[in-house]
């Protein structure tokens, strides 16, 4: 059970160990600025910590970060946007690219004496692991109710930078940052390690590549090791490169918008509302008293009831359960090439999805239904998992309620119809990992909108679930060296998501608690075979009275038995 929030002991502004030999401009890639509004990117680890550690806890966590941040100094500096349509206004824009300079285009400004750092805070909890997230949690709570954890309070309440917006600060003087970290000392010894940045910087495949790089450059120093040579890659200029056709041009090349029209996307238009709507605050001031086309759909809002209380819930299943739930989503496809099977993130999606509208009564509703699902584009464009920034796209994968929530009897039971859905969700990702050249004409067209902030591919509501999914990602890899051997990884990892109807995030679990099976992980260095090895974690945001029926929901939690 989860107690008070924390006591903050401490906050201060972090730079790199080296300083800086001359500043630094750099603009953010095309698909960086369509982020400038989301929610900032952010998790939270839960740590075990030896005795021998408490006590220097702190200090050592901020001695290498430090060093860490050598190797992202744009973190520690400052984000701006262009927001005058006429032109740069201000010197520093002269120094980007022509397709740069547009508005709502954003980039950094670092290695400069007003440099806002990297907010560092320290504070003291009277919570426990064991209460946070019993070791046994995955067994004995597969439904889990984070109304009663709230992970969300170790995360700073520092309120990071919005190049758009007005700032919001206690003290004027003082510059947001674009990133923040809370370290929480617990009750039991151990620690909760909170990292949050804003969403231009970094998607959370960046972020986790950070916090890695981190705790390698702490294990390292703790192991009496070399410090590795951290290769974080940003270059955001290479992802616009990636664009189809000339995006310094003038105006855009309409045959390549042309190819855009087929992609999988939503385009609602932010700024298509009513004259009398209060919306139109939304409306950039430069834009607000001109006759501007639509550029979209307008938003759905009648779909969404933003008043209606809101559940929040980690729905586990287990290995034996994705298995289970694999194996019935490819059992129509028995015939066909191995490669050509539907994966387990495929199945697992489909079997989610559809228990939610199920819970959302949609069995007789004909009319479309959506999974907007993050769709990360580095594969696409050829880049590594060590390029920084926020590259990824929403796809709409779209069925009938009624043909979503097909159910079918089998041995006795109700079972859902997982093929059809799971088909779906493959063959609308196909249309991007088969056609990366529809990504370069988005890219492009992008680079001609009236503002990137404009179009929103994804929405949320009675029709809607927005997904993002972490599988592969390593979640549970980062390894400060802190802890007993047995469970240097953190006992529990999680993102911090808006409780709004219909977000969910799919992640890999936790290893075995057993501290045998975890120090043989560890000494042997052993790679899971699958992400799913330890089963699947799933946070789900639902309206309360759906998600009632959700965790009611006999099929939720397939039988293995």
């Amino acid at each position: 059970m989860s107690t008070s929030d924390p006591s903050i002991l401490h906050s201060e502004r972090l730079f790199p160990n080296k300083e800086a030999n001359s500043d630094c401009i750099v603009a953010l890639s095309l698909l960086d600025a369509t982020t400038v509004d989301f929610l900032d990117a952010s998790a939270v680890w839960l740590f075990e910590c030896e005795q021998q550690n408490r006590g220097n806890l702190v200090n050592h966590l901020r001695q290498f970060l430090r060093i860490t941040l050598d190797a992202y100094p744009q973190w520690c500096g400052l984000i701006k946007a262009v927001d005058s349509v006429d032109g740069p206004v201000r010197a520093d824009q002269d120094r980007l690219a022509p397709h740069a300079r547009r508005f709502g285009r954003v980039y950094v400004h670092y290695g400069t004496r007003t440099d806002p750092g990297v907010e560092f805070v320290t504070a003291r909890a009277a919570d426990t692991l064991d209460g946070l997230c019993p070791s046994s949690r995955t067994t004995s709570q597969p439904l889990w109710n984070q109304e009663k954890v709230a992970l969300s309070k170790f995360v700073p309440k520092t309120c990071l930078a919005n190049p758009l917006k007005q700032p919001i600060v206690d003290n004027a003087d003082i510059t947001p940052p674009v990133m923040a970290i809370q370290v929480t000392e617990l009750a039991c010894g151990g620690f909760a390690l909170a990292v949050k940045i804003a969403h231009p910087l970094a998607d959370a495949q960046s972020l986790f590549h950070f916090v890695k790089d981190w705790a390698s450059v702490s294990r390292s120093a703790l192991l009496c090791e070399p410090t590795a040579v951290l290769k974080p890659l940003f270059e955001p200029a290479r992802l616009d490169e990636a664009a189809a056709g000339d995006i310094n041009a003038a105006t855009p090349d309409e045959s390549i918008i042309e190819q855009t029209k087929s992609l999988p996307f939503h385009r609602y238009d932010w700024w298509n509302v009513p004259p009398d709507s209060p919306l139109k605050t939304r409306i950039p001031e430069a834009f607000r008293n001109q006759d501007i086309p639509p550029a979209g759909k307008q938003i759905p809002w009648s779909e969404w009831d933003t008043k209606a209380p809101v559940s929040h819930y980690i729905v586990h299943l287990s290995r034996e359960q994705v298995e289970k739930i694999w194996t019935q989503a490819n059992s129509a496809s028995s015939t066909t090439a191995k490669t050509d099977r539907l994966s387990r993130h495929d199945a697992i999606l489909a079997h989610i999805w559809s228990s939610i509208n199920r819970a959302r009564k949609m069995q007789h509703d004909p009319g479309p239904v959506h999974c907007d699902l993050a769709y990360g584009c580095r594969p696409a464009f050829h880049l590594s998992d060590a390029f920084m920034g926020s590259l990824s796209v929403m796809v709409n994968v779209e069925m009938a309620g009624a043909e979503l929530t097909t159910t079918a009897n089998s041995d006795g039971k109700e079972t859902a119809v997982l093929p059809p859905i799971a088909h779906r969700i493959r063959q609308t990702l196909l249309q991007l990992k088969n056609h990366p050249a529809r990504l370069a004409a988005h890219l492009h067209r992008l680079a001609y909108e009236t503002s990137p902030q404009r179009i929103w591919q994804g929405f949320l509501g009675s029709r809607h679930v927005m997904a993002t999914t972490w599988a592969c990602a390593g979640l549970y890899d980062v390894n400060f060296g802190l802890g007993p051997l047995s469970s240097s990884s953190a006992r529990y990892a999680d993102g911090i998501l808006a409780n709004l109807d219909g977000l969910v995030l799919i992640k890999e679990a936790p290893p075995s608690p057993s501290a045998s099976d975890r120090e043989s992980e560890v000494r042997h260095c052993r790679v899971p075979s699958a992400w799913t090895e330890h089963g699947v974690d799933v946070q789900i945001h639902l309206r309360s009275e759906d998600m009632l029926r959700l965790l009611r929901d006999p099929m939720l939690l397939p039988d293995t038995t």
